[in-house]
């Protein structure tokens, strides 16, 4: 019997407006049903950490997060159930793929490792507007040679390219690596690859474990993009965004309204 008590949601275009905003009296008076029904609130985004906490520092303690994609797990405690990264040899490979494409990316690569992110010196060279707005995002970014002289597992590899290239690329990179990567995306060209079988729905699952839960009985989730579908799929009750890829939206019923209108909050207050 379909019972909800973990509500997942991806955060760019579906829990954020355009502006990376969200209602935040209205989040609270849901957080605090969640709550007091031993529920759990999951942001699930292919955000890395640094960049989620910020945007939740009122909330610390009251949500559970699954980043990078599914590579990172934390519990609303602060315990972190899952930490898993590629190899830095298999990070190589990607950038072979990138060197031997006909077409460059939009900017550089980001390598996020456990301790800090990473940039090549040649990739950052593509985009210097993106290169310094990476350094202000992540003051601790280090710019390197090459991908030896990294030193820790890679939790996630970012790139970008012009929509029309983003296939191709991410064909040959699933086609170079096989099983030993995950290559997914968010739309609007970005492509993320993490450590292979990690996904959404695998973080998720990580957590239901955890507490006790079963998604297909006890999970709603919300989701934009293709990285979204696994999550989905997975899911008792999914929602795809009315902004969202129109694969998700051919399959899955819709939030009650946009991103932009505080669609996943609306939807949520049918919920619980």
């Amino acid at each position: 019997m379909t019972e909800i008590k973990m509500i997942a949601s991806d955060l760019d275009s579906t829990f954020l407006n355009d502006k990376k905003h969200y209602h935040k009296p209205h989040f609270t008076a849901i957080l605090n049903r969640l709550l007091a029904q031993n529920g759990h609130f999951v942001v699930a985004s292919g955000r890395d950490v640094a960049s989620v906490d910020p945007m939740f520092k009122s909330f610390a303690g009251q949500y559970d997060l699954v980043a990078d994609n599914g590579a990172v797990v934390r519990t609303a405690k602060g315990e972190i159930i899952q930490m898993v990264g590629l190899h830095v040899k298999d990070v190589a490979v990607i950038m072979e793929v990138v060197n031997t494409l006909p077409f460059q990316p939009i900017h550089g690569a980001i390598f996020t490792g456990i301790t800090q992110p990473y940039m090549l010196k040649s990739q950052a060279r593509i985009n210097l507007t993106h290169k310094a707005k990476m350094a202000k995002l992540y003051p601790n970014l280090k710019f390197i040679d090459s991908v030896d002289q990294i030193n820790e597992p890679i939790l996630k590899v970012t790139i970008t390219y012009e929509e029309n290239k983003m296939q191709a690329f991410i064909d040959a990179a699933r086609l170079t690596l096989d099983d030993r990567g995950h290559v997914t995306t968010s739309g609007y060209g970005s492509v993320d690859i993490v450590a292979p079988k990690i996904n959404k729905a695998n973080g998720l699952q990580v957590l239901a474990s955890h507490y006790g839960f079963k998604l297909n009985e006890n999970l709603a989730a919300f989701g934009d993009g293709l990285n979204d579908a696994e999550m989905l799929a997975a899911a008792a009750r999914p929602f795809a965004m009315i902004n969202g890829d129109e694969t998700l939206k051919d399959l899955y019923p819709l939030a009650v309204d946009d991103n932009n209108h505080d669609g996943v909050l609306k939807t949520i207050d049918t919920l619980i």
